[in-house]
């Protein structure tokens, strides 16, 4: 059988997108939707998966909360889990031809996401353009490493396995290999199918490529 990830939205998502009419305050509400989250984790984690990983797309948007509460509630969401834990944070993206409205995050988060619990962490390298040397901010952490874009810029893009490959021999400059792990850098829900598939594909060839080069 093959190795099966869970995934879960992060309690800073859902509260991001939730009317409080009770706490009255973020964290609170933050920490009351991580221990439910929590529990639905630990059901999930009695099926053996070999990942639970939990989807934080507006960690970049709110870089001041993820040090505030955000990694504190995060944290609570992985209590008692048997399985390997991981965080997705997604750069974020403008809508073509509208400047980035958002700061620059990745930066600020990556320290913070150090000091986390959890034990990896799915960032975005390919369509961010940002060099593998904020992988230094993270060392012990295993980083899922965004090699390929999932059509959030507005086009479809097909990368070669050769250009996988050199990514990750330039992460591996900051990195042990053996914490990097090859992955696209969000869904990619957005592209055609067979595109999808293509650089699925593309992407295993370029690990392929890499490995033999290490």
């Amino acid at each position: 059988s093959r190795p099966v990830k869970v995934t879960l939205p992060g309690p800073m998502t859902v509260v991001d997108s939730t009317l409080d009419e009770f706490y009255g305050d973020e964290r609170l509400l933050a920490l009351a939707v991580a221990d439910a989250l929590n529990e639905e984790a630990r059901a999930l984690d009695a099926l053996g998966p070999a990942v639970i990983q939990f989807d934080e797309p507006v960690f970049s948007r709110y870089p001041d909360k993820v040090a505030e509460w955000g990694i504190e509630a995060l944290d609570r969401c992985i209590e008692g889990l048997n399985a390997k834990t991981c965080v997705h944070v997604c750069y974020s993206y403008p809508m073509p031809g509208v400047p980035r409205p958002i700061v620059d995050a990745y930066p600020n988060i990556l320290g913070e996401l150090e000091r986390s619990k959890v034990d990896q962490l799915a960032l975005e390298f390919e369509a961010s353009g940002l060099g593998p040397d904020l992988l230094t901010l993270c060392p012990s952490k295993t980083i899922l490493f965004g090699c390929i874009d999932n059509g959030a810029l507005g086009f479809e893009r097909i990368e070669t396995a050769q250009q996988v490959a050199d990514r990750l021999l330039a992460a591996a400059e900051y990195m042990a290999p053996n914490q990097i792990q090859v992955a696209p850098d969000c869904g990619l829900v957005p592209l055609d199918p067979a595109v999808a598939r293509h650089k699925l594909k593309v992407m295993v060839e370029g690990a392929r490529l890499a490995r033999g080069r290490l």
